[in-house]
């Protein structure tokens, strides 16, 4: 309980900062600006981790199911030919193709 409560006031104190940015003293606005960094760096780490382990896993499963989907199919022998045979046609056929 006491890990929630100091949890709001520190939401509380970034929101006093970021809307009073210009206001604030010289050792809070020190503190404030490292801080700005330091989440903004934070950020950039973790979008990378979570999209990276995200594309790995969404895409691993996908190619994962594909191949055990496809593997009967892959299995098969290729024919010999692909002649297809077809009917003589006359010239009267020919006329109006399309």
């Amino acid at each position: 309980m006491k890990f929630l409560a100091v949890l709001a006031v520190l939401v509380f104190f970034v929101i006093l900062c970021d809307k009073y940015e210009e206001k604030l003293p010289p050792p809070v606005s020190w503190i404030y600006a490292v801080w700005k960094k330091f989440s903004h760096i934070l950020g950039v780490i973790m979008s990378f981790l979570i999209l990276t382990v995200l594309w790995i896993i969404g895409f691993g499963i996908y190619a994962i199911i594909t191949k055990i989907v496809t593997f009967p199919s892959r299995c098969k022998p290729d024919p010999k030919s692909y002649w297809i045979n077809c009917e003589p046609t006359t010239v009267e056929s020919m006329k109006h193709q399309f």
